[in-house]
């Protein structure tokens, strides 16, 4: 009996020390690998949407915060420090809507990188990649203060390179810096809101006479978001790629979620991705 209940517990502790060493190597990639975090046909929790919002703050980003309060949601904000048109603000945007930022954080929503200015990564050098991600995020804690914390997520501007027909060699060239910068969060290809593909007639990045709600293409545009995002949902875990820079997305934003909720979704954000993928926060997963 006593070598049957030992042989069992050998089983058991080599089981165990498989599976702690395939979690240590999801946590450290090979060098043929991208930098660590979730990308198109990573694994998800099943019944959960998480919503991410990238390019603000901007004018939109406060009533979308709105919406998430309303709802009783928390979303990840992927944030720029210099993306919107110089005439439009003072000095950064992280200066100007410093309170939006500010209660981002209170109300528990996670904030990740995405570079200052927006640039397409693939077409960047090593250090002129860095400088994009370290200029934003000195910017972010300069003017947030004691309100900021380290920006350990990432998202690289318009997905790039992972989410486009391009080699090897530039994947990996980005990979390089941002493996050394934080986790990367991507999102899912089909749930693409679309809502950065234009502008139509009534709406714009700011608000002023130019926003108009009732405009035929503003709601057409509303429609073709709210039917790309929940037409094909079947109970599998989703990352939503929303704007913060667009109206239509915060008008059309609260059916969305109310739809996801109708069919039994949860909502998490990329911390939680993190710590149901890893068991641990982006930070701890940063220091192993």
């Amino acid at each position: 009996m006593n070598a049957f209940v030992l042989a069992i517990a050998s089983l058991i502790l080599f089981f165990l020390q498989c599976t702690a060493a395939d979690l240590r190597s999801d946590l450290h990639p090979s060098s043929n690998q991208y930098a660590l975090g979730y990308y198109e046909g990573d694994p998800l929790p099943s019944k959960t949407a998480f919503l991410t919002f990238d390019d603000g703050p901007s004018d939109w980003t406060s009533e979308v915060l709105d919406v998430l309060k309303e709802e009783n949601v928390k979303a990840t904000f992927f944030v720029c420090g210099a993306w919107l048109p110089q005439k439009s603000r003072s000095g950064n945007s992280f200066q100007k809507y410093r309170d939006t930022l500010i209660r981002m954080r209170k109300e528990g929503h996670v904030v990740g990188n995405h570079t200052l200015g927006h640039p397409n990564l693939a077409n960047m050098s090593e250090a002129r990649i860095e400088r994009q991600l370290d200029e934003n995020e000195r910017l972010y804690r300069k003017e947030l203060g004691e309100y900021s914390e380290k920006l350990t997520l990432l998202r690289p501007p318009f997905g790039s390179p992972y989410n486009r027909n391009l080699s090897e060699e530039k994947k990996k060239r980005v990979s390089s810096v941002l493996q050394k910068k934080g986790i990367v969060f991507m999102w899912s290809k089909a749930f693409d809101s679309s809502d950065s593909k234009e502008w139509v007639r009534g709406e714009w990045y700011e608000k002023g006479p130019r926003i108009n709600i009732e405009s035929d293409r503003f709601r057409a545009k509303m429609d073709r978001i709210y039917m790309k995002l929940t037409s094909k949902t079947d109970g599998q875990g989703i990352v939503i790629l929303f704007h913060d820079t667009h109206p239509t997305t915060k008008e059309v934003l609260p059916f969305v979620i109310e739809k996801l909720k109708e069919e039994g979704y949860k909502f998490g954000t990329a911390e939680d991705y993190a710590k149901w993928r890893w068991g641990k926060t982006t930070k701890e997963v940063l220091e192993e």
